[in-house]
């Protein structure tokens, strides 16, 4: 028998992890998706579109925060999920800096319930997905490090 993941589809999405720094702290944006698990803005690529220009407009959609800068391209996330057979799913992510804590308006639609600012520390232990983004978290701080 063969292996189900040489069948697999493809699936590229870009996303954004949004910081702020507040006095000597670093701040995360969470966001609740539908499934009940925080984690950070994302979704597919359109058509002629660049991986941080899909992963700004998604920001941009999902949680309603403008004003970003670019800091550090990080590591894709790579995984399989099943929706009607096996999807290989790429996601691009860039770290991005808000220079306020703008209050997030989340596009429901989407699923999204809530969304906030967290102390880095605690996005750590709130995190879901947590083989996926918890290593995202861990590259932002080595950055974010550097930034201090």
């Amino acid at each position: 028998m063969k292996n189900p993941t040489t069948r697999a589809k493809t699936e590229t999405s870009a996303g954004g992890i949004i910081v702020s720094k507040v006095g000597a702290g670093w701040w995360v944006l969470l966001m609740k998706d539908r499934g009940g698990n925080w984690t950070f803005p994302k979704g597919k690529i359109e058509k002629g579109e660049t991986h941080r220009a899909a992963a700004v407009r998604e920001i941009q959609e999902e949680v309603h925060i403008d004003g970003l800068s670019y800091v550090a391209t990080l590591t894709p996330n790579k995984y399989y999920y099943f929706r009607d057979g096996s999807i290989k799913k790429t996601v691009h992510f860039f770290l991005y800096m808000s220079p306020t804590r703008a209050v997030p308006v989340v596009q429901t639609e989407e699923g999204i319930t809530e969304a906030c600012w967290v102390p880095f520390a605690q996005a750590m232990t709130l995190i879901g997905y947590p083989t996926s983004n918890r290593p995202l978290l861990s590259e932002v701080d080595k950055i974010l490090r550097t930034l201090s």
